[in-house]
């Protein structure tokens, strides 16, 4: 028999002090099948999708300070709290032990919990992120923002210190308000592309080919969608409502055989530009009321498990769209659900053990590692603390730009003082009379890059002297 747990998490906007609300869970784990308490997590004020999940720990960002805690799901409490320079508005876990954080200012922080790297983008995004998802692959990031654009990341890039890049592949840009949630189909699982659902203010939900960045579908609800699950299958996705309802559309036929001309295939190309208008037949369930914060579907794809506003947590039968049962009842809003992977199959190899590396250590973020000359670079070099040779002679340097230094630069100090001194030494041996057009260009150019070494080396060198300077005070 497979077990299925959910995740969820609770809200209150205002300080609560009564003994319902103290004595209450603030992240707690059920058991679909039998309904009962499998864990409790206190001390927890994370808001909207601050909740980030993997197989041996949960990470929940505070609403209150920029602070994460860290719970041990094996042992059932809080592990340890991991202060950062600013506070999360979402939280997202992927595979590769890598944990996604948006922050108010439209920034994508990346974290490898087993390393303590840590990853900062540039601001893609004019306003706060609202929602983060990964692909199946864990190989994609994509982030939804309240500037109403979603950006499509990769993750592999977005790691590599050789290349220093930190711009999405993609900007998706059909919606005109909030984006305010993200959803990834399970290709792994058969679906047909790697989908991605994106929902907004504007009352939409568009379809995309993130691979691509293609535009797929556009179907528009009567009410705005809060949350979205997909299908495991990528047959259809279910979207929660502010309104309080849910709606299920189905890939292949959204309108239920109302309008013909929208009834097409995902993927048919003549009708992409054509939105769908869905038709009102939305769940509902007498006695509860209050708008859709949260929405996942069970493994076998039959049953729908929601989160509301005023804390009610139900069970849906897809088939025939009503109510199963009511999970459990809180004095808060339900901030984040997640059903977890089940558990109970029997292995096809018996020899072979089932159980899976966990990891147990969470390193804390070192972004101070190229700063300081006692740690070593978590990507294999180390911050040298040699200090810069000499000014070479003729060459004029340009003032020191006042731009921070980013900690995936893709040199080391000893790389590019080889690199000056051998392209000055080539510069010298030129003789002025004999340099034509095309070739005082390119010295030009290689001028520019030496400016942009040196300022790059005299950056490092202060950096690492403030960290020294500051090591020894304290």
């Amino acid at each position: 028999m497979l077990n299925e747990h959910v995740v969820i998490s609770t809200f209150r906007s205002a300080p609560d002090t009564s003994s319902v609300a103290t004595a209450e869970p603030a992240i707690a784990i059920y058991d679909l099948h039998t309904l009962s308490q499998i864990a409790v997590f206190k001390r927890s004020t994370a808001a909207q999708n601050c909740l980030a999940i993997t197989d041996s720990h949960l990470f929940a960002a505070q609403c209150d300070k920029a602070v994460v805690n860290v719970y041990s799901r094996e042992k059932g409490n809080l592990e340890t709290t991991v202060p950062f320079k600013e506070k999360f508005t979402v939280l997202e876990a992927g595979g590769k032990e890598i944990v996604a954080g948006g922050t108010e200012d439209g920034r994508l922080m990346l974290w490898e919990t087993a390393t303590g790297r840590y990853i900062s983008t540039q601001q893609a995004h004019l306003q706060r992120v609202t929602s983060i998802v990964f692909d199946c692959s864990s190989n994609f990031v994509i982030t939804g923002s309240a500037d109403s654009n979603v950006c499509v990341w990769s993750i592999p890039s977005l790691l590599d210190i050789r290349t220093g890049d930190r711009s999405p592949l993609y900007i998706l840009n059909r919606h005109t308000r909030e984006i305010t949630a993200l959803a990834t189909g399970r290709a792994a699982a058969g679906g047909p592309s790697d989908i991605l659902l994106t929902a907004s203010r504007d009352q939409s939900v568009a379809a995309w080919d993130f691979h691509t960045g293609t535009h797929l579908r556009t179907y528009i609800f009567s009410s705005i969608p809060t949350c979205l699950a997909i299908d495991p299958v990528d047959r259809v996705f279910y979207a929660g409502l502010e309104d309080g309802g849910i709606q299920c559309v189905d890939f292949f036929n959204p309108t239920g055989g109302v309008d013909d001309t929208a009834s097409n295939q995902l993927f048919a190309t003549e009708f992409r530009e054509i939105p769908v208008t869905l038709p009102g037949n939305r769940w509902f369930a007498s006695g509860i009321e209050g708008g859709i914060t949260a929405l996942d579907v069970v493994f076998e794809g039959n049953y729908v498990v929601s989160g509301n506003e005023n804390g009610d947590v139900c069970v849906w039968d897809v088939a025939t769209g009503h109510m199963f049962r009511s999970l459990i009842k809180f004095k808060a809003r339900i901030a984040s659900l997640r059903i977890l992977p089940p558990i109970g199959f029997m292995s096809v190899h018996p020899e072979i053990s089932e159980q899976k590396h966990q990891q147990t250590n969470i390193s804390k973020p070192r972004y101070d590692a190229i700063v300081s000359s006692s740690v070593a670079d978590l990507c294999g070099y180390t911050a040298s603390t040699v200090l810069l040779a000499p000014p070479l002679p003729g060459v004029v340097t340009s003032p020191l730009t006042s731009t921070p230094l980013s900690l995936s630069s893709s040199f080391s100090p000893e790389n590019d003082l080889r690199t000056l001194q051998q392209q000055a030494d080539e510069m010298a041996a030129y003789r002025p009379a004999l340099v034509s057009k095309h070739k005082t260009e390119a010295l030009e150019a290689e001028l520019k890059v030496l400016y942009e070494q040196y300022d790059r080396l005299a950056t490092l060198h202060n950096m690492t002297w403030e960290g020294i300077v500051k090591e020894t005070l304290e």
